[in-house]
């Protein structure tokens, strides 16, 4: 009479621990593409990247390869691969300071930016930014290199006509930024970038963004 006592209770608790458990399995829906990549660029810290860097003026266009490294706080360091008159040449700030550096030339030049002056709008730091402050903005799916990627279209502030709105291409598989361009006020494209290669949150070495005493 005891075994009947306690085995309905018990196989009543097996039974409820096994429903919590199979709910407990069940996987969360995927996010779609457009979220997935919203997530991806909210929770960025920094990046590291090598681009191709396209400026198009008056109709003449020039192309250098570059290396960025960008991190939330403001630190950011570009520097100038090719073609060889500009190679070694960078740039690179410290969140308050900026140094434009030319290995050419026997001093750095460095000078205090105000905090409604730090801007580059070549970083896709700045991009998110712009993104995240534009009203209206455009969002779409496109094929880029055979690959499908998701467009984010962002406003920049302020008045400079050569610079006045800008177009991300994010892979919808890997998350990476693919390209990046810049338009003018008439929508001709000023400014393109490439990536060829784009790491999120790398480990920084501090003195990567340290300015000359």
């Amino acid at each position: 009479m005891v075994i009947r006592t306690f085995t309905k209770p018990i196989f009543l608790l097996v039974c409820f621990c096994l429903a919590i458990s199979c709910t407990g399995c069940q996987k969360s829906p995927p996010l779609s593409p457009m979220a997935a990549i919203q997530q991806k660029l909210t929770d960025m810290e920094g990046y590291t990247c090598l681009a191709t860097l396209t400026r198009t003026s008056n109709k003449t266009q020039t192309v250098y390869e570059t290396k960025q490294d960008f991190k939330s706080d403001g630190s950011y360091r570009i520097e100038m691969l090719s073609p060889e008159s500009v190679a070694g040449n960078y740039t690179v700030c410290d969140g308050s300071r900026v140094c434009q550096y030319n290995p050419r030339l026997p001093d750095a030049v460095v000078y205090d930016v105000a905090p409604a002056q730090q801007r580059n709008e070549l970083f896709l730091g700045q991009f998110l930014k712009n993104y995240m402050q534009s009203e209206g903005v455009a969002v779409e799916s496109a094929a880029l290199d055979e690959s499908r990627c998701t467009v984010l279209e962002a406003i920049i502030p302020g008045n400079d006509t050569a610079m006045a709105r800008e177009k991300l291409w994010v892979d919808n598989d890997t998350l990476l930024p693919v390209r990046l361009i810049i338009y003018d006020a008439d929508g001709n494209e000023r400014y393109r970038l490439d990536y060829t290669a784009f790491t999120y949150n790398p480990h920084f070495d501090e003195n990567l963004f340290r300015l000359p005493a």
